[in-house]
């Protein structure tokens, strides 16, 4: 696929003023078999940042997509901005060939870049198939906010016309295309600060025009925009209707210097705006227009022009151009431009030169020159009224005067003006005709419209329709998935609530089965507190007992000690029987000292034994285990009961034995201590109850504790006994 571009710098470069270039490029058909793209970029507004925040030296790329999809290296550029901004102006004009063939499936791409970090900062693709070919299109570029928000703001300002190799040619015409060629102004200005643009329509009806324009109608004011945005929703936003009230405005290139602007371009105007549009109230419009306002922050406030400059096209005048030799054209040397604060260097209001032809060729080779152009008729601008009124023609070559020629008019004359005068009438008819086709094709394409937008409103009910059922039906989907979780949650928790209330149930019955162990278990531990609370009273009487075997052993001590010499005379029997009774003291005390050991023995002997009892008790309270280990349990715990109890009998009546036996010996001690001795018969009446300790028959194991009334019962027989003794003495 071969291309070519009409300005195609290596790399991008500082802006070149080209408002100055008299022979501007006149070629508008592209080669064959191929078409051409013309795009001119003229600026943007609110372009993104850079990613590191700084601000861009923004250019602009133009490229097919197959140019994109392979890699291929960007040729039509635009220049780069003098500084940076992301406000750029560029005023380029690139051109890109595709192969016609490729039409359809080709797409143009535009894309803003950063020239110093050759960052992309955004990019539009316009669809080559959906454009007219050789209308312009007058674009408005901008991002869908749901698309993407970053460049939502942000509007690139272009103008595409798509070429073809052949001028189309409509059915019914004779004729291709208008072609009309603005040379300049022909006085110099002296009140013209900047270059000036040049917007060119032709109107079908000047009249209505003008009132559309008082009324400020935004389509017949400055440049009127086709806001596109990306990506695109409709086709329908590339129509255009074969017939315009208000023209199809073309832009002209900045023309300079101020002081005298010079443009030498060529507008076509196609179709119905071209070769046979000519009536009573066509007319071609110029409206000159600063080229500082495209500077601004809006590359198109083109509002208020500064002057306008209107040429009738009447349907003699059409006519007129047919009869010339050699190009079918006429010239303008002063078409007045009125409305306007504009003076030159005489005070008066300026005027341009222009030449306009017609081409009948759909690929012709005779386009308008600055050469050229002045070999055509000229046509005398005095003759146009302010009004526009009827166009009273003054050829530059000679002619008869009309007295004169109703001197020389033969019969044939007259017959000729008779046809002329039918096809003057045959003419209107057709004009009348056609401006009613205008108007029901004007209608037609208002219909069109109506019916498009509901067509694109209904799709986009529909579309809405359907992200709406998507939307529930994704939503009903989640609902679904919540709910299964939520029923799995619920019988993941049933069946927790049912193994609990199983386990309750077991350890219920486990509780309830170990209620009477526990009893049991209570009643135990009090029985071993009963019991240490014997061993203490037990190791209280064994410290009385070791008291009492200390004053014993004093006694004896004193025994031994030698007898006062000073007797008493009245106890002769008393002395007699002395040493018997120290004997017998002698025999007293070893049995108690016996006695003692063999109960000492007897504790000792049941403290290794209840130590067993109370491990097996401390072990009791492992109900958990199986049933054979809760049997042996028990068992053991009965028989531990069953000993306790055994036990417990001994150890009582040992204590009562005990004390007895303890008291008996206290009275007897106290006795041969006052000197109350008894008989050896009676001694020996007592031995038996001493050695009645050492009875088989009685317990060999008495428990090592005694209760606390045994131990008071010692306390009062040794106070009686001492009470007693005064009594004695």
């Amino acid at each position: 696929m071969g291309r070519q571009k009409t300005k195609v710098p290596e790399e991008p470069q500082d802006r070149l003023d080209t408002s100055l270039d008299p022979y501007p490029d006149t070629n508008y058909l592209a080669p064959c078999n191929k078409e051409t793209v013309m795009v001119t970029l003229y600026g943007a507004t609110n372009l993104p940042t850079c990613k590191d925040s700084s601000e861009p030296w923004p250019y602009v790329v133009v490229k097919t997509t197959s140019e994109e999809a392979n890699n291929h290296s960007p040729q039509a550029r635009t220049s780069v901005t003098s500084e940076p901004t992301r406000a750029p102006i560029w005023g380029d004009t690139v051109n890109v060939e595709i192969q016609a063939e490729d039409t359809g499936r080709e797409d143009v791409t535009l894309k803003v870049m950063d020239s110093n970090k050759k960052e992309e900062l955004v990019s539009y693709e316009i669809p080559i198939k959906y454009l007219r070919a050789f209308h312009p299109y007058h674009f408005e570029l901008k991002k869908n906010e749901k698309e993407d928000e970053a460049t939502a703001k942000t509007r690139l300002y272009a103008t595409v016309v798509r070429k073809g190799s052949l001028l189309p040619r409509y059915i019914g015409y004779d004729h291709t295309a208008l072609e009309v060629f603005l040379r300049g102004v022909n006085e110099p200005l002296v009140n013209n600060p900047s270059p000036m643009v040049v917007i060119a329509r032709v109107v079908p009806s000047y009249t209505e025009f003008k009132a559309r324009k008082a009324r400020q109608d935004p389509a017949s004011v400055g440049l009127p925009l086709t806001q596109v945005s990306f990506p695109i929703s409709s086709p329908m936003t590339f129509d255009v209707p074969r017939v315009s009230q208000n023209g199809c405005p073309q832009l002209s290139k900045p023309g300079g210097p101020p002081e005298q602007p010079l443009w030498n371009q060529s507008f076509l105007f196609l179709g119905r705006d071209g070769a046979t549009s000519f009536s009573e109230d066509t007319a071609l419009v110029l409206e000159y227009y600063p080229s500082a306002s495209m500077k601004s922050s809006e590359p198109w406030t083109l509002n208020q022009p500064l002057g306008v400059s209107v040429l009738p096209l009447k349907s003699h005048l059409y006519r007129k151009m047919l009869t010339g030799k050699g190009l079918k054209g006429l010239q303008v040397e002063r078409l007045p431009i009125f409305d306007t604060n504009l003076k030159t260097i005489n005070g008066e209001a300026p005027s341009v030169n222009l030449a306009f032809q017609l081409l009948s060729s759909e690929r012709p080779e005779n386009f308008l020159t600055p050469n050229n152009s002045k070999t055509l008729p000229t046509l005398n601008p005095k003759i146009l009224d302010e009004n526009l009124g009827a166009i009273r023609e003054s050829w530059s070559v000679s002619s008869l005067d009309s007295s004169q020629e109703a001197e020389e008019l033969q019969p044939r004359d007259v017959e000729m003006n008779n046809y002329r005068r039918a096809m003057q009438k045959m003419a209107e008819d057709i004009l009348a005709l056609r401006k009613q086709a205008n108007i029901l094709e004007e209608e037609n394409r208002m219909l069109r419209s109506h019916l498009t937008q509901q067509s694109i409103e209904e799709e986009q009910n529909r579309a809405e329709e359907e992200n709406l059922a998507v939307s529930m039906k994704q939503r009903l989907l989640l609902n679904e998935l919540d709910m299964k979780r939520l029923r799995d949650r619920v019988q993941h928790l049933q069946n927790e609530l049912i193994r609990k209330n199983d386990r309750e149930k077991e350890l219920l019955l486990l509780y309830q089965a170990q209620q009477p162990q526990a009893a049991q278990l209570r009643r135990y531990q009090d029985k071993l507190q009963k019991m240490k609370g014997l061993e203490d009273t037990v190791r209280h009487q064994e410290k009385v007992i070791e008291k009492m075997e200390q004053i014993l052993e004093e006694r004896l001590h004193e025994r031994k000690e030698p007898a006062p010499s000073n007797r008493p005379q009245g106890k002769p029997i008393m002395d007699a029987f002395a040493p018997q009774g120290e004997n017998l003291a002698m025999d007293l005390y070893s049995m108690l000292l016996a006695e003692n050991t063999r109960l000492r023995t007897e504790l000792e002997k049941n403290r290794q034994q209840s130590a067993p009892i109370i491990l097996q008790q401390q072990a009791l309270p492992d109900f958990l285990g199986g049933t054979s280990d809760k049997f042996s349990l028990l068992a053991k715990l009965e028989q531990a009961q069953s000993r306790i109890l055994s036990l417990e009998n001994q150890l009582e009546e040992s204590a009562r034995h005990w004390a007895r036996e303890k008291q008996n010996l206290a009275i007897r001690l106290q006795e041969q201590q006052h000197g109350f001795g008894q008989s050896p018969n009676s001694i020996i009446v007592d031995q038996p109850n001493a050695g009645a300790a050492k009875d088989p028959q009685l317990p060999s194991k008495p428990e090592a504790s005694l209760p606390s009334s045994d131990a008071k019962l010692i306390r009062p027989s040794n106070s009686q006994t001492e009470g007693s003794h005064p009594q004695k003495t």
